[in-house]
């Protein structure tokens, strides 16, 4: 009883809204980012356009059907609506109809094209599910007026679905590539940042610092598989060593949106110093005024 009582409380509880709305701004943003990336590259007609037409990917997907609506110009319609609701829901503006039309789209382009429909992508959409049960668009939007406090399940939700990722992310490292704990083994973290294909690390300077990447990749799993510590009330302190890692990530590899995808779903984990900060230059509002997310 005492924990179906403390669920029930955790259903009930409310949160500042702010830090919701800045990943509700920042999931869209990367995926248009990533997008208009294809456009100044030149490779949109390459990767949205069927192997039949001269596309690059000899397979679709089952589940690509958007040809049997749109015929012909499908592809660049679900580009189009993806990019445009991306839009609506950064903004705050008709974002549940927004959300809905917008990861449908965004579906479609991956069934189009499944070696570019990455795991981020999958991250993403799912999110943004989450966030169409949320209100969101109550802080920083264009048409709704914010509100002292929201229903806090759905950030609960995403938190755990993040913790879900990085718990499983550590367990395929011990389970898949025991190497990771090896004392003696070539370090997998290195071969991993100095891979030609999306590193930038040079492997003829880095070689010589083994050392280095072997106690980063214990780093590394240590944070994953104790990852739990981001449903705690040590959350916002915790998360800054993902912060740092997925920063380091992004200088030192080629993965397109990968860590700011991640890191758009942080603001819910760092929260109060985000709170703190949006108080401070807001006027001196008393941060514990609105909490961020209940801790217990």
């Amino acid at each position: 009883m005492k924990l179906w009582s403390r669920w029930l409380d955790l259903l009930d509880s409310e949160m500042d809204p702010r830090p919701l709305a800045l990943v509700r701004i920042a999931l869209p943003l990367c995926v248009i980012a990533d997008l208009l990336r294809l456009f100044q590259l030149g490779l949109v007609d390459d990767v949205f356009t069927p192997f039949t037409l001269g596309g690059l990917s000899k397979f679709q997907s089952p589940n690509w059907v958007a040809a049997d609506w749109f015929g012909a110009q499908a592809s660049m319609i679900m580009l189009a609506l993806t990019l445009v609701c991306m839009v609506l829901v950064s903004l705050g503006t008709w974002m549940r109809p927004a959300i809905l039309i917008g990861v449908l789209a965004y579906a479609q382009l991956g069934h189009l094209y499944p070696p570019g429909d990455r795991a981020i992508d999958r991250l993403i959409r799912t999110a943004l599910l989450i966030l169409l049960f949320s209100q969101a668009d109550r802080a920083f939007s264009l048409r709704r007026v914010r509100v002292p406090s929201i229903p806090a399940w759905p950030a609960w939700f995403l938190r755990y679905f993040l913790v879900l990722v990085y718990l499983s992310a550590g367990m395929a490292k011990l389970i898949q590539q025991p190497g990771w704990l090896s004392l003696n083994a070539d370090p997998p973290l290195l071969r991993i940042l100095v891979d030609p294909m999306a590193a930038e690390l040079d492997p003829a300077f880095w070689a010589q610092f083994p050392w280095l990447f072997r106690w980063a990749g214990f780093g590394t799993i240590a944070f994953e598989l104790c990852s739990p510590l981001l449903l705690t009330r040590h959350a916002h302190r915790f998360a800054l060593i993902g912060l740092v890692m997925h920063l380091g990530i992004a200088v030192a590899m080629s993965l397109g949106m990968f860590s700011w995808g991640v890191l758009a779903c942080y603001p819910l984990f760092l929260a109060p110093f985000i709170l703190r900060r949006l108080d401070r230059s807001a006027g001196g509002q008393d941060p514990a005024a609105n909490p961020a997310m209940p801790t217990d």
